[in-house]
């Protein structure tokens, strides 16, 4: 694109366009790696010890080996520079899927104001009568521009989180009164029930906010 076909209005669109693409691409990936990271190092081999040691109970047998983990001390072992850190694993786990829930509506947002400002780019290209192509000088994770292979590749990547979240719901179902035995208080069932609720809730408006969003920018 040519100094004759950009405005400067254009122009802060671009850069302003750029930094929010940074700093999203930044966000998610901590937020996808993160997620993915937690599950398979922690969250799974830490539901899959209390399944074992369940298992040992129930025969009647005992399983020394299991009773003591380094995955119990995980997070209680970890010094920072004000101390160590006041939360056990069992805790973290359960607090797993609502943190992942609101991550990705944090996250959402962001790529929603991507999505809107790539629009503006898009509305103001197509004023100077300009043949650029938004999709290089603009790139956006969900691009109704693009193939369909491209935006369902997208979609399947920002999904992906939310899929960890509702299976890792599910799993804390199956262990719940292991997983209530290893805390250091014992909640009622309601409380669960109410905690993974709210996070359905978070992920379902947050899926229905992006889609919403993205069938904006197939009509533009």
């Amino acid at each position: 694109m040519s100094s004759s076909q950009i405005s400067p209005y254009l122009q802060r669109l671009l850069d302003l366009y750029d930094e929010k693409r940074k700093r999203f691409q930044w966000a998610f990936s901590v937020l996808l790696f993160g997620t993915i990271a937690f599950f398979f190092i922690v969250f799974f081999p830490y539901l899959t010890l209390l399944g074992n040691r369940a298992a040992c109970l129930a025969r009647q047998i005992q399983c020394t080996q299991l009773e003591a983990s380094i995955l119990d001390e995980r997070f209680t072992e970890v010094t920072t520079s004000w101390g160590n850190i006041p939360i056990s694993t069992a805790e973290i786990v359960v607090l797993f899927p609502l943190l992942i829930a609101a991550s990705t509506a944090a996250v959402s947002t962001q790529l929603i104001g991507l999505m809107r400002l790539r629009s503006a780019i898009q509305s103001q290209v197509r004023e100077l009568g300009s043949a650029v192509d938004v999709t290089l000088i603009a790139p956006i994770l969900l691009d109704a521009r693009r193939s369909p292979m491209d935006w369902m590749a997208g979609g399947a990547t920002f999904i992906l989180p939310v899929l960890i979240s509702l299976f890792s719901i599910n799993m804390i179902y199956v262990r719940i009164e292991a997983l209530r035995n290893a805390l250091p208080y014992i909640q009622s069932l309601v409380f669960y029930h109410q905690l993974y609720l709210a996070s359905g809730v978070i992920l379902f408006i947050t899926v229905l906010r992006v889609s919403c969003e993205f069938l904006k920018t197939m009509r533009a």
